[in-house]
């Protein structure tokens, strides 16, 4: 009984001596981070990872490990340079300038060569493009210009103007098909048609009962020349009437006793 006691207190005085050995300061499991392991109370890193707890990136900036004869050295992309590719040598022309190492940007510019636009009110897409996602409400290159829906239309969540009925554009700022623009608003075609119709029926009506206006026109122009023909053959009956006649004027006057 004694030694099987004896047994166990070796065992676990042999288990707290390796762990000594490999952890001789007690530190924590998760002291090492990003996959390093703790050794004789220090941290081996792997590849990607350096630092006393393995906390940064050995090559930054998107650059590419490579181990040579247990040296690590960083492949930096194009644009960068120096022992982790924390150097940039390149910035996009017209969007910011170079100055010891990093890129100062111009206005409406960011990213670590200028190259993405500044999203004022929305989020950037990332890339070498350098698009802006804007926020309901908000369009442009840098989402700082307000999305204005007119003639009563409103921003929907795709952040585009849904128009009301006789409106289209991208603002709503159109006459949709079938409508027509009638002083400020977009109406029906058809229903201007017939109102200039009605218009033209009603306008000089006489009391409640309309008329067109042609058969006006076409009346008072027979009128007009049943009254020219009325007077011309007045006036040709007078001046046949007083026409002295053939037979007086051969004859002579009976009553002077005179002969020709």
């Amino acid at each position: 009984m004694l030694a099987a006691a004896s047994c166990l207190v070796l065992l676990f005085l042999g288990t707290v001596s390796a762990n000594s050995l490999v952890n001789p300061i007690n530190l924590p499991d998760d002291f090492c981070k990003n996959g390093g392991s703790l050794v004789n109370g220090k941290c081996e890193c792997t590849l990607r990872f350096e630092g006393a707890q393995c906390e940064r990136e050995r090559c930054l900036n998107g650059g590419r490990r490579h181990s040579a004869k247990g040296v690590v050295r960083c492949h930096c992309p194009y644009g960068l340079s120096g022992d982790r590719c924390e150097k940039v040598t390149f910035c996009e022309p017209g969007k910011g300038k170079l100055v010891e190492g990093k890129c100062e940007c111009f206005e409406r510019w960011t990213g670590l060569f200028c190259n993405m636009r500044t999203c004022f009110n929305g989020v950037p897409t990332g890339g070498l493009d350098g698009f802006c996602l804007c926020d309901v409400g908000y369009t442009g290159p840098f989402c700082d210009t307000p999305l204005i829906c007119e003639n009563g239309g409103s921003v929907t969540q795709e952040n585009e103007c849904a128009c009301t009925t006789g409106y289209t554009g991208e603002h709503c700022e159109q006459c949709a098909i079938g409508y027509t623009k009638e002083a400020q608003y977009c109406v029906p075609e058809v229903s201007r048609k017939v109102s200039e119709s009605s218009l033209l029926a009603h306008t000089g009506s006489l009391g409640s009962r309309p008329f067109a206006w042609p058969i006006v026109l076409m009346g008072c122009a027979a009128a007009l020349a049943l009254v020219v023909l009325a007077l011309t053959v007045i006036f040709a009956v007078r001046k046949w009437s007083s026409k002295p006649s053939r037979v007086n004027s051969v004859q002579g006057d009976p009553e002077n006793g005179t002969d020709v």
